[in-house]
């Protein structure tokens, strides 16, 4: 692959991840303590899920190299 490719991958990556925080992590921080509980809990349930599988993948990317 060549260098000037996977740079351009890289940051392509990780400004998808910034977005998605931005959309998804902030929101979730700032209406942390609604009245809805049930709803709350649904959403950060779905947070912690998808941190585990990024971490996981992440492990798993590492040992396979």
């Amino acid at each position: 692959m060549n260098d000037k490719v996977l740079i351009i991958t890289i940051f392509s990556l990780l400004g998808i991840g910034f977005i998605a925080i931005l959309f998804v992590a902030v929101p979730w921080f700032t209406n942390y303590l609604l009245p809805n509980w049930e709803d709350t809990l649904i959403d950060s349930g779905i947070v912690v899920i998808a941190i585990i599988l990024f971490v996981y993948g992440f492990y798993m990317n590492t040992r396979m190299h």
